[in-house]
């Protein structure tokens, strides 16, 4: 198991036959430049293809906008964006780990329940709740948000987990095989530039060798 991400970085680096080893993700040389740009990505294209175990969330969800005024809309009530979307009673702000949301459930009361009903829900972008003009709006910036109709709402989701400690073994294996992949593409053409360069000053050698001769 790995212990940190140098260590998922340097075993992809051997297995891109790359001789050269990061000891500080931050250090600045070109592996760790690379390593850099396409760690972060391709740990969450993993942790999303798959229902990893450790990845697995349940959480309540933070509430933005509740229901309807009591009586509902009407004429002197009109629906406006201080409320969730119309169809649902709820908007829950997108937890900000989340990679992908898998369903939403009531909290758990004092009987369990043995037979649950899936919830409706729908992921969309809402301005956030900052109340201001006449009449009152949300005029907040846009944000990621969860429609539905349960009250106190929990979330069931993939997380983004980015401590390596957690990994299980096949998550780090495949992340050290998919990032020794894009290794392998990205220095490719340092690679050959390099070779080019090592051939060229051997072949300068041996003109200047040849005309001593």
């Amino acid at each position: 198991m790995a212990s940190n991400v140098e260590s998922i970085v340097n075993q992809a680096l051997m297995e891109a036959r790359r001789t050269r080893r990061v000891a500080d993700i931050f250090e600045g040389t070109q592996e760790a430049i690379i390593a850099l740009e396409l760690y972060g990505q391709t740990r969450d294209t993993l942790l999303d293809a798959k229902d990893w175990a450790f990845s697995r969330q349940v959480a309540p969800l933070t509430l933005l906008k509740g229901p309807p005024p009591d009586g509902g809309f009407n004429f002197a009530q009109p629906w406006s964006n201080l409320y969730a979307y119309p169809g649902f009673l709820y908007e829950y702000a997108y937890p900000s780990d989340c990679l992908d949301l898998r369903a939403i459930i009531a909290p758990p009361g004092p009987m369990p329940d043995l037979d649950p009903v899936p919830a409706l829900w729908r992921v969309d972008n809402d301005l956030t709740p900052i109340v201001s003009g006449t009449p009152p709006v949300a005029s907040g910036p846009a944000a990621k948000v969860i429609y539905c109709n349960t009250t106190n709402a929990m979330a069931v989701y993939r997380a983004r987990v980015t401590d390596p400690t957690q990994f299980d073994t096949g998550f780090t294996a495949s992340l050290v095989s998919a990032l020794a992949r894009k290794f392998a593409a990205a220095f490719g053409e340092t690679v050959t530039s390099e070779q080019q360069a090592a051939e060229q000053a051997q072949q300068t050698a041996e003109l200047e060798s040849s005309l001593r001769g």
